[in-house]
């Protein structure tokens, strides 16, 4: 059974992960030297806002960059390994799914992305350019996916383990 996904307040001390660990949420009153309206920074997650709803926006603004950074990296690198080239990678918020692809072949990946592990993250990505391949969840699909990535199997039982906290 899943555990009911927690809910997010927006407040001092509240604890976000990035990439696999967690980071505590302290909101400032005034933007740091460097200009930054959000830093993850010594086990912080340092926001430049007053009000949850500003607060709100500008994680999910910083989630969406990190996960976009990512994708730069291991989307290039895991389509010439796999031999598959998406037409366009987009980052966008959701509430349910981590990813999807189209048959445009166009990928979607999640903002929470950079909320997880990064080898759970990698497994998203590599999932995603699998369905280039096969726009199914068939026996094909999941053996093109294991072929890329031994432990698949293991790296979506974390995925699942990892959800409950990954919410904005």
């Amino acid at each position: 059974m899943r555990q009911v996904p927690i809910q997010r307040r927006y407040e001092n001390g509240e604890v976000f992960p990035y990439g696999g660990k967690s980071l505590e949420l302290a909101l400032l009153s005034e933007t740091p030297a460097s200009g930054a309206k959000v830093t993850a920074d010594d086990g912080r997650l340092l926001v430049c806002a007053s009000e949850q709803e500003r607060a709100r926006q500008l994680i999910l603004y910083w989630y969406t960059a990190q996960t976009q950074s990512m994708a730069c990296s291991l989307v290039p690198e895991w389509s010439k390994k796999l031999g598959l080239r998406p037409r366009a990678v987009t980052v966008k918020y959701a509430r349910t799914r981590w990813g999807s692809c189209a048959a445009s072949g166009n990928i979607f990946l999640n903002s929470r992305l950079a909320m997880l592990s990064g080898e759970v993250g990698e497994y998203v990505v590599v999932h995603e350019l699998c369905h280039l391949k096969h726009m199914n969840h068939g026996s094909e699909f999941w053996d093109e996916v294991k072929r890329a990535l031994p432990l698949a199997m293991s790296l979506r039982r974390s995925l699942r383990e990892q959800e409950r906290v990954a919410v904005l």
